[in-house]
């Protein structure tokens, strides 16, 4: 039988929450630079396809949340006591 450590919802939840708010953000400026200066698009355009980037990337967050949260082990907390 193997052991799972349990882990704390809470540090789980404001782990995601913290890349929710700053991979998108890093996205959407990263990729805006590359794409206007690189494949020399224009300035308006280079924001469409920056926003596109930055909506991947969320849904990506969300999927590998809810993929964790629906593998997650459900853990009790503390063992029954045998009554006697």
């Amino acid at each position: 039988m193997t052991t799972v450590k349990p882990r704390n919802p809470m540090l789980v939840l404001l782990f995601y929450s913290a890349l929710m708010v700053t991979l998108p953000v890093m996205t959407f400026f990263l990729s805006q630079y590359a794409i206007e200066n690189y494949m020399n698009t224009t300035y308006s355009r280079s924001y469409i396809y920056a926003t596109a980037c930055s909506v991947i990337v969320i849904h990506v967050i969300l999927g590998i949340f809810v993929y964790y949260a629906y593998k997650e082990d459900k853990v009790v907390p503390y063992p029954p006591e045998k009554e006697d």
